[in-house]
């Protein structure tokens, strides 16, 4: 059993950044990812020379380039010591956050960069084809289709409804409205959901992340570096990951779906679902917003469906949500966005702020469930104020 207590709070978020994001032609997944790096930077006022540590997703678009995150560091001018292309799908940004303290806490790093750039139509670059060979030729191709059965199993095992998943992505988007930055602004009632198109049946266009262009970035270093910097640092204090082929496995023991995350991650900050303030939940599709509020502990699948509709998820409610407008609202950048709009709550510069905010918890999820074997990763980390 993972046990990471010792390493509670001896790291922190120190500096955030975003690029220009939405639909902007004209710049490339590097171009995005340098910009994010260079304002996450230039936000906590960290010399670059101190730098000595760079975290970088490959953009799954891009297809096999080695070497990427030393190519980010080349650019960028930084000589690191410890260099690597992290790979985990949506659960990346926090699985480097955690490579970024382990780096830290062992002495290999004095802050780490961590960053990601996607360009989503890329020039020059011939689109792959993803998915089970034994599913393509059923039309049964890559997150989306995977998301649908996924929505159905909810729906037939559970009572969840596409109502219920119409309150999350409307309240999202009230969220987003009050962002200046998110890619979609304009008002969505539940009528509007319920008219909109399906795109896998039961999913709606209004349950599916956006297409974004654009990257993220923030940076790691010890809390005891982080007092002379710029901002208020985000002390990391709770870390999971747990990586498994659980669609699978022959035998049902209750467990699964990131509960080992969550568990991890709550035990290494000694606390529980109830103590958590605020929380960005990966929210590529509506049903993994649902998921993940089960799996995670916060509900129970016989009340899930009313919290979004109560008004819990926002703030003054029981649990607020993706206070930046998520993955559905937002924009797409792997969960980078997450990350940035956690450590906004720590900081107290979110658009939308939930008060007083002592724990600030974001989740991941990635994987290949799509593909042969299904495999799926899921990360979870907590923030605490100083």
């Amino acid at each position: 059993m993972n046990d990471l207590r010792r390493l509670r709070d001896r790291c922190a978020i120190v500096g955030i950044g975003l690029s220009r994001f939405g639909k902007v032609p004209g710049t490339s997944a590097m171009g995005f990812c340098l910009e994010a790096a260079r304002a996450a930077i230039e936000d906590c006022g960290i010399a670059r020379d101190t730098i000595d540590g760079v975290l970088v997703l490959m953009p799954a678009q891009m297809g096999e380039q080695h070497g990427w995150a030393s190519r980010v560091a080349a650019y960028l001018g930084i000589v690191p010591s410890f260099c690597a292309t992290v790979d985990m799908g949506g659960a990346t940004p926090i699985g480097m956050l955690q490579m970024a303290v382990l780096a830290v806490e062992s002495g290999t790093c004095q802050a780490v960069l961590c960053a990601f750039g996607t360009q989503t139509n890329p020039q020059g670059v011939i689109p792959q084809l993803f998915g089970s060979p034994w599913a393509i030729p059923y039309g049964d191709i890559g997150a989306i289709t995977f998301m649908a059965h996924l929505a159905r199993r909810q729906m037939h095992e559970h009572g969840v409804t596409s109502l219920d998943y119409g309150h999350i992505a409307v309240q999202w988007r009230q969220h987003a409205m009050a962002n200046p930055q998110a890619q979609m602004r304009k008002p969505m009632t539940i009528a509007d959901h319920q008219a909109s198109r399906f795109v896998a049946e039961p999913l709606r266009l209004f349950d599916c992340c956006l297409f974004t262009d654009g990257g993220g970035a923030f940076i790691v270093t010890s809390a005891e570096r982080a007092r002379d910097l710029r901002q208020r640092p985000a002390l990391v204090s709770g870390l999971g990951q747990v990586h498994s082929a659980e669609l699978i496995r022959p035998w049902d023991d209750g467990r699964g779906g990131g509960r080992e995350a969550g568990e991890q991650a709550f035990r290494m900050a000694e606390c529980t679902p109830a103590d958590i303030d605020v929380i960005q939940i990966y929210d590529a599709f509506t049903p993994r917003v649902v998921h993940d509020l089960v799996h995670y502990g916060f509900a129970d699948w016989e009340d899930v469906g009313r919290l979004a509709a109560s008004g819990q998820l926002t703030v003054g409610g029981r649990l607020p949500c993706n206070t930046a407008g998520g993955l559905l609202s937002e924009g797409h950048l792997s969960g980078m966005n997450h990350v940035a709009e956690a450590v906004r709550q720590i900081r107290g510069t979110s658009t939308t702020q939930v008060p007083d905010v002592a724990l600030s918890m974001c989740t991941g999820f990635g994987g290949a469930p799509h593909e042969a074997p299904p495999t799926v990763a899921y990360t979870a980390a907590i923030l605490r104020a100083p």
